[in-house]
């Protein structure tokens, strides 16, 4: 009996050395590449991430730019820049950079905007030039440091240090304003009491 008992004692303790061996081997080899994926997937998601931001960064600057519409009278205006970012939270807004924009009229007739930098709006259009422009409309040349184009208005506003000169004539003023519908333009002051200073030949 007594050697019975010893075999089976042995016997268990054999067994349960090899469980040992065995949960040591296969469960805990487990337990570690489960871990290690566990921890590669938590670092691909962080990289992920990161790229995501990158590219929501990069979504905001957008290069060579260029818009092209056209009014119910029959005006196309292409608008077109080197570059351009979208305004965060005021996606119908966006700041261009190297600006050139061209309205062609119906009678083709054109007006040439250039300028460093413009506000523009996607849904109505309407831009404002800054910086360094320069209008060419038929024989005429402007210079100033600001243009408005409103649609709405069917209107362009050429504003500060404006610089007009044609053919002929050579003149300084406050206030040069088109009208897109009648294709008239008027030179004027801010203070009424100033005039407009003209040099050249009428």
């Amino acid at each position: 009996m007594n050697i019975k008992k010893i075999i089976q004692s042995v016997l268990i303790l054999f067994l349960l050395f090899l469980t040992i061996i065995f949960y040591n081997k296969y469960f805990k080899l487990d337990n570690k590449t489960l871990e290690k994926k566990e921890e590669t997937k938590v670092d691909n998601q962080k990289s992920k991430g990161i790229e995501a931001d990158e590219k929501k960064d990069d979504t905001n600057i957008i290069q060579n730019l260029k818009y092209v519409s056209e009014d119910l009278l029959g005006n196309t205006y292409v608008l077109s820049a080197t570059s351009a970012e979208i305004i965060k939270d005021d996606e119908n807004n966006v700041n261009l950079f190297d600006v050139e924009g061209e309205i062609i009229q119906e009678k083709g007739e054109k007006i040439k905007i250039i300028s460093d930098v413009a506000s523009y709006n996607r849904q109505s259009n309407n831009t404002v030039f800054k910086e360094n422009v320069l209008v060419l409309y038929l024989n005429q040349t402007i210079r100033s440091d600001i243009v408005k184009i409103d649609f709405i208005k069917n209107s362009i506003e050429i504003l500060e240090n404006v610089h007009y000169t044609n053919d002929n004539l050579e003149m300084f003023a406050d206030i040069v304003e088109i009208d897109l519908l009648r294709n008239k333009l008027k030179i004027s002051m801010k203070d009424q009491k100033k005039k407009v200073q003209i040099s050249g030949e009428n």
